[in-house]
C-alpha cells in the first residue's frame, strides 16, 4: 500500500526545489499501469560518457528483459513500470578505489571498505537528487555501472556493474534492496542480522520459514563459519549465482509485491512528466511523459515556444524552432479532480546544429563461411562515431561480400545525425578465407600395361572434392606405378585452394599384374576382329566359346578398367562387344575365366 499523501508531499518539495536540483532525460522501457497501482523501477547509470548513452540504454533494456525471464518477476512483470534516466559521465567505468576517484557522475567505486568486488556510489546525495528531481515517486532504484569488472552491492540502492553476468548479480543484489533478504553467504559478523532468509532460531516450529519445510530444498542450515546463523536453503540466488530464488526468498519478494501494490481508492490526480531529452537544437524534437499517478485520462499540456504549443495526447512530441529556454506545463484529470505542475526553464534550445559526427572507426577482418559469402553492418566498423546532439543513422557503402572480395576492399561508413548532417570516411574490410576444401575420394583399381607401367591423374580418385570459394590445384602423392607397386597403395589426393588452405585425403590403389601375354601371341586359339575396331567387335573361340568365362573387362592404356561386361552376346562359337563410346586409343581386351586369363590387345580408331 503506497502512501500517496506522503508521495504528494515529497513532489511536491522537489518540484520547489528545482532551481537546485538538475533534471534529467529520461526512456520509458516498460509501463504497465499508473504510478501507484505499480512497483515504480528506475535505473540509473555510472561511467557512461555522452556518446555511450545508446549503450546505456541497450545495457538497460537488455537487462531489465532478462530479469522479467525470472521468477518472481516473471510472473510479476505486469505489476512494474520501468524508467531509464539518462546520466551523462565525463569518464568511463568506475574508480579502482574511493581512495583514487575517477570523473564519474555518482563516484561509483570497487573496493569499498576494502572489499575488492563491492562496488558502491560514493556520492549517494546526487543519487538521490537526480531521483527525486526526475522520478520523485520511484519505488526501487538500480545503479548500472558501465565496467566489465565483477562488482555490485545492496543497500538502498542496488548496485552492478556490466560485468557478463550482470543480470544474475543485479537481481541478487535486488533482494537486498527491495526485498531485505540477507546473503545466504557468510558475509561477516558485521552482516549477520534476523531478516526473512536468516536467523538464529533452529526450532522447526517457530522459525520464519516453519510453513516451507522440507519442500524444494527448504530446511534449517547452519553457517559454517557461525553455525548460530542459520540459513533456509543450500542453492539460492542470494548464495549463488545462477541459481533461481529458494521458495522462502521467492515467497517474501512476492508478498512485498504484493503489499506494495495493493489498491487504494482512486483519489486525485498528482500531476507530474518527464522528457527524453532537455537541451536540444532548432528544430529538433521532444518526447514529453505523462508520469500523473491516480489513472488521470485526460490531458492539457502547454509548451511555451513548442510547436505544438499545446497537446491533449498522453504523451506528446513537440519540435522547436528559436533558440531559448522554456516551460512546459501539464494538467491532468480524473473523475475525481485535476492537478497541475509548471516546469519552468524546462526545455533548453540552442541554434540550428551544422556539426556534422565525428567519426570514429576501425578496419576489420571477415571470414567467408561454408557457403563463401559473408555480411557485415555499420556497427561491425564503427567504434565509438557519436554527434554533440544525436546519431539518427550509420550505413556502409557495401555489406555482402564473397569469394570474389578477398583481400582488402575499402568501403565508406557513414554517418548522419538528427539534423541532418552527415559524414563519411574509407575503412578497410580485409577478407579472408580460412576454410580448407573437403576432400572426398573414391578407390581404384588398376592394371599395368604391357610395359609393365600405369599411371593415374587425380581425376581418377577424386570423388566431388569442393571448396567454398575455388579449387586452385590438385595434386597427388603418387601418380606411377610398375611391379613393384603390386597389391594396395595408400595414394593421398591432395587439393589446394587460391587462398593457400590445403586438405589432403587418403584413396587406396589396388595394382594388378596381367597374369599372361596376349592371347593371340600366345597361341593363336582366340582372334578378335575386327582390329582396329571402331563399335562392334568379335571374339572368335576356334570351336566353342570357354563355359569358365565369367567377365571380360576392357583395359586402357593406363591400366584402368573402362568397361566390366558379365553379361555376353553369344552365337555360336562367337561373342559379340558393344565398344561405342570408347575413345581412340589402345586397349586390353581381359578374358576371365574359370580356367585362366587371356589378353588381347586391339586398337580403337574413330
Amino acid at each position: 500500500m503506497k502512501k500517496w499523501l506522503s508521495i504528494s508531499l515529497i513532489i511536491y518539495f522537489s518540484i520547489q526545489a528545482l532551481c537546485f536540483s538538475q533534471v534529467f532525460p529520461i526512456e520509458i522501457l516498460k509501463q504497465s499501469g499508473s504510478p501507484e497501482k505499480v512497483i515504480n523501477l528506475v535505473i540509473l547509470g555510472d561511467g557512461y560518457t555522452l556518446e555511450q548513452q545508446d549503450k546505456f540504454l541497450e545495457d538497460a533494456s537488455r537487462n531489465i528483459s532478462e530479469m522479467f525471464k525470472l521468477e518472481p518477476w516473471k510472473s510479476k512483470e505486469m505489476m512494474f513500470n520501468v524508467y531509464a534516466i539518462k546520466i551523462v559521465s565525463n569518464v568511463s567505468g568506475a574508480a579502482t578505489s574511493p581512495n583514487e576517484p575517477i570523473d564519474n557522475y555518482f563516484g561509483s567505486s570497487y573496493n569499498t571498505s576494502n572489499i575488492e568486488r563491492l562496488l558502491t556510489p560514493t556520492k549517494i546525495n546526487k543519487v538521490y537528487s537526480v531521483l527525486n528531481s526526475t522520478i520523485p515517486f520511484f519505488d526501487v532504484a538500480l545503479l548500472m555501472v558501465n565496467d566489465q569488472r565483477y562488482g555490485g552491492a545492496g543497500g538502498a540502492i542496488a548496485t552492478f556493474s556490466t560485468h557478463p553476468d550482470a543480470v544474475q548479480i543485479m537481481v541478487h543484489e535486488m533482494g537486498h534492496t527491495f526485498s531485505k533478504l540477507s546473503d545466504e553467504y557468510w558475509v561477516g559478523d558485521s552482516y549477520a542480522r534476523e531478516s526473512p532468509n536468516m536467523t538464529k532460531n533452529n526450532n522447526p516450529g517457530t522459525i520464519r520459514w516453519s510453513s516451507f519445510l522440507n519442500q524444494n530444498g527448504v530446511g534449517i542450515f547452519p553457517h559454517q563459519e557461525s553455525p548460530s546463523w542459520y540459513r533456509p536453503h543450500q542453492n539460492c540466488l542470494m548464495r549463488f549465482l545462477g541459481r533461481p530464488f529458494c521458495s522462502v526468498c521467492e515467497n517474501e519478494t512476492l508478498r512485498i509485491i504484493d503489499q506494495v501494490t495493493k489498491s487504494e481508492p482512486l483519489l486525485s490526480p498528482v500531476a507530474f512528466f518527464g522528457a527524453d531529452k532537455l537541451e536540444i537544437y532548432t528544430n529538433d524534437q521532444v518526447k514529453f511523459f505523462d508520469l500523473t499517478s491516480q489513472e488521470p485520462e485526460s490531458w492539457a499540456w502547454t509548451f511555451e515556444g513548442g510547436d505544438p504549443n499545446s497537446s491533449s495526447s498522453k504523451n506528446p512530441i513537440v519540435s522547436y524552432q528559436e533558440e531559448g529556454i522554456y516551460s512546459v506545463t501539464l494538467t491532468s484529470s480524473n473523475s475525481v479532480g485535476s492537478n497541475s505542475i509548471s516546469r519552468t526553464q524546462f526545455i533548453k534550445v540552442k541554434k540550428t546544429d551544422d556539426i556534422p559526427p565525428t567519426l570514429k572507426v576501425k578496419n576489420i577482418e571477415v571470414e567467408l563461411d561454408e557457403s563463401g559469402k559473408v555480411q557485415i553492418s555499420a556497427s561491425d566498423v564503427n567504434n565509438g562515431t557519436f554527434d554533440n546532439v544525436a546519431i539518427k543513422a550509420l550505413s556502409v557503402s557495401k555489406s555482402n561480400f564473397d569469394c570474389t572480395d578477398l583481400g582488402e576492399n575499402q568501403i565508406f561508413f557513414k554517418a548522419i545525425d538528427v539534423s541532418g548532417n552527415s559524414d563519411s570516411t574509407v575503412v578497410l574490410v580485409n577478407v579472408l578465407d580460412r576454410l580448407s576444401p573437403i576432400v572426398r575420394v573414391k578407390n581404384l583399381d588398376i592394371f599395368l600395361n604391357e610395359d609393365g607401367k600405369a599411371s593415374i591423374s587425380p581425376n581418377d580418385i577424386n570423388d566431388g572434392s569442393y571448396d567454398n570459394c575455388e579449387i586452385a590445384t590438385y595434386a597427388l602423392s603418387k601418380d606411377s606405378f610398375d611391379i613393384k607397386d603390386q597389391g594396395i597403395n595408400n595414394v593421398e589426393l591432395i587439393v589446394t585452394d587460391f587462398s593457400g588452405n590445403q586438405s589432403r585425403g587418403m584413396a587406396t590403389v589396388k595394382v594388378d599384374i596381367l597374369l599372361s601375354l596376349d592371347g593371340t601371341e600366345k597361341n593363336g586359339k582366340i582372334t578378335l576382329f575386327p582390329n582396329p575396331s571402331s563399335g562392334v567387335v568379335h571374339i572368335s573361340y576356334p570351336k566353342t566359346i570357354d563355359p569358365g568365362l565369367y567377365k571380360i573387362e576392357i583395359i586402357d592404356s593406363k591400366g584402368t578398367i573402362v568397361k566390366e561386361i558379365v553379361d555376353f552376346q553369344k552365337v555360336n562359337n562367337e561373342i559379340f562387344l558393344d565398344i561405342e563410346g570408347l575413345t581412340s586409343g589402345t586397349y586390353l581386351l581381359r578374358l576371365n575365366s574359370l580356367n585362366g586369363v587371356e589378353v588381347i590387345k586391339f586398337l580403337i580408331n574413330n
